[in-house]
């Protein structure tokens, strides 16, 4: 049996999978703090009681609605696991980028830039009694990572967590199929850091020094690396069924680019978890295991960034089917598009759309559902059983 918690996370993402009655466990990004704080530290307290772990935790990329919960649980978790052991984590920083690193050491306005940067984007809440960043390890995931010695991308032999060709087995029964990010958009990721840098200082020396993780997390959990459409998804309800069909869009965001994606298998029962992924790594690698003969039948599918109509299409539900499509967000960003629905709907399926909040813009599809005899359910609920 597997369990499947999708956190009321605001605009963001917050899973707990459990696997066996509980004997395996998997967090999927921990949204914002108060998703934490709400919700998930309970459940993490009473796992623990049960003498159970996190297995594994997945931080898909540095947008805050995916991060900051995380950076809130593991400043409270600390070195001596107080709320409940993690086995390992999985999460690409600033030292998992793909260029070379100098041995030399910063220069001290490189290091007043980095800590600039650091400032510069930390909430005030954050800031409050702090004088010195240099002495605060607790303002992003990657410094707490390293200030309490979490096994971190260890199944990678700590580099980067991409794509590749073998699974990795996180229990007898359950392994782990990365299929996003490639290269290539982590390196799309590093140049918008490195052409920041550029910005700062002619040939600033990039090291292995920890100030660059937690200068490279806050700048780049900025407002002006997330991508909306929001011109289409503010007047979407003008267009016909026919036209949200057909609409196109493209996630141009080089954080979402970065998000890790994958499929969970469990006794032959597949889960695909996409994070804010770009459509077309998606779409290219499911392609590419079709063509090798795997079957891209799921049980869950939790759609792109929210349901936005930029990180889906036609095309890639072609490609796949699906029990269950899953949605988080709390329509923030003006997710889900209503081309996104439309496009699980025209594409013919029998399944279940789960929200983890009400929506009522999608009762404009009920008529639709109604005339083509479709057996689309629209589910909202924070809890999914699958057996």
């Amino acid at each position: 049996m597997i369990k499947l918690k999708m956190y009321p996370a605001s605009e963001g993402d917050a899973f707990l999978v459990s696997f066996d009655n509980g004997s395996t466990n998997i967090i999927i990004d921990m949204g914002l703090q108060k998703t934490y704080q709400n919700y998930i530290k309970s459940d993490l307290v009473e796992l623990n009681a049960q003498g159970k772990k996190i297995d594994l935790m997945v931080i898909t990329h540095v947008d805050n609605d995916h991060i900051l919960g995380a950076v809130d649980f593991i400043k409270g978790n600390g070195a001596n696991s107080d709320i409940i052991k993690v086995q390992e984590v999985w999460h690409n920083s600033y030292r998992h980028l793909q260029f070379s690193k100098e041995e030399k050491p910063l220069e001290q306005d490189e290091v007043s830039t980095l800590k600039q940067i650091i400032n510069q984007n930390m909430s005030v809440s954050t800031k409050s009694g702090l004088s010195d960043v240099s002495i605060n390890k607790g303002i992003t995931l990657a410094g707490l990572l390293y200030g309490y010695n979490y096994s971190w991308n260890d199944k990678f032999d700590g580099k980067a967590v991409l794509k590749q060709s073998n699974v990795i087995e996180i229990s007898p029964d359950l392994t782990i199929r990365i299929i996003s990010p490639n290269t290539k958009k982590l390196d799309t990721l590093a140049a918008k850091w490195k052409e920041k840098l550029e910005s700062e200082k002619y040939k600033f020396t990039l090291n292995d020094d920890e100030v660059f993780d937690d200068a490279f997390e806050q700048y780049m959990r900025m407002p002006e690396f997330f991508s909306e459409t929001k011109d289409i998804a503010r007047n979407e309800d003008r267009f016909t069924f026919d036209e949200l069909v057909s609409l196109k869009g493209k996630d141009r965001s080089a954080t979402n680019g970065s998000s890790i994606a994958f499929i969970m298998e469990y006794n032959y029962q597949k889960l695909l978890f996409l994070g804010d992924a770009h459509e077309d790594i998606i779409y290219e690698e499911l392609s590419s295991l079709k063509e090798s003969g795997y079957e891209l039948d799921f049980e869950i599918v939790k759609i792109s960034h929210h349901g936005s109509n930029s990180n889906i299409s036609n095309r890639l539900l072609k490609l796949i089917s699906s029990k269950r499509f899953l949605i988080s967000t709390n329509g923030k960003h003006y997710h889900p598009d209503l081309g996104a629905i439309a496009k699980i709907i025209a594409n013919g399926q029998e399944t279940e759309i789960i929200t983890n909040y009400i929506h009522d813009k999608l009762e404009a599809f009920k008529s639709t559902l109604v005339k083509s005899q479709n057996k689309i359910k629209f589910i909202t609920t924070n809890e999914i059983i699958v057996e």
